[in-house]
């Protein structure tokens, strides 16, 4: 039975010898986690640029570049937390919740929205041809790894949501996202509270879920 492996386990893991450039981007990799606390400071846009530029380098079969970003900044930041809590209010009320607490977790998911220094709304062009969308979507996924491990590497936290709050219409048209255009993600970013421990995880080694192949061993 293969164990998981905790935080401490993957710090301490040894780095094969295969250079400096291997060993920091290993490192970055590993300790990468889902924040969302973060110091109050805001970010700069000439980072939030630089984080988009390092994302669109991500895979992109035929160079399709398929990735829209929208950076919700100033009142968009606001309407996003008030689209949160009405968001959230119908969900609760939806699963058999009264008013009382639907409008009280509408007002929690709205403060943990407005909280964050910064907002990036993410979408990929749509195309009728089911492959190529597919593929869209997939470099899509690949940019937001590529723009949150830099983010990591700049001493920022951020944390990438996909649920009812990202795909609510109102935050589509609030970006002004085109009708071909279909969300990928709406990401919280900010700085990382070094006084915060790192969010706990656990992963399973990859060599349990790898099979090697060889068609010439018969």
């Amino acid at each position: 039975m293969t164990e998981r492996v905790s935080d401490h386990d993957m710090a301490q893991a040894p780095v094969a010898p295969y250079g400096a450039d291997f060993a920091v981007v290993a490192a970055t990799v590993r300790e990468r986690r889902t924040v969302k606390q973060f110091l109050p400071q805001p970010v700069p846009r000439e980072l939030i640029a630089e984080l988009i530029d390092l994302a669109v380098w991500a895979p992109n079969h035929k160079v399709t570049e398929p990735w829209r970003f929208y950076v919700l900044d100033g009142s968009a930041r606001d309407r996003v937390a008030e689209i949160a809590a009405a968001t959230t209010a119908e969900k609760v009320v939806a699963a058999g919740g009264d008013a009382a607490l639907a409008a009280r977790k509408g007002e929690e998911s709205a403060a943990g929205w407005r909280a964050a220094p910064a907002l990036l709304y993410v979408t990929y062009t749509r195309d009728p041809d089911p492959y190529w969308d597919e593929e869209n979507y997939g470099a899509v996924c690949c940019a937001l790894q590529n723009l949150a491990l830099a983010a990591h590497a700049a001493g920022l936290g951020a944390s990438w949501s996909s649920g009812a709050v990202a795909a609510a219409p109102s935050l589509h048209a609030l970006a002004g996202a085109g009708a071909n255009e279909r969300m990928v993600g709406l990401l919280r970013l900010g700085y990382r509270d070094p006084a915060q421990p790192a969010p706990k995880s656990r992963r399973t080694p990859g060599s349990a879920w790898t099979r090697w192949v060889d068609d010439a061993a018969g």
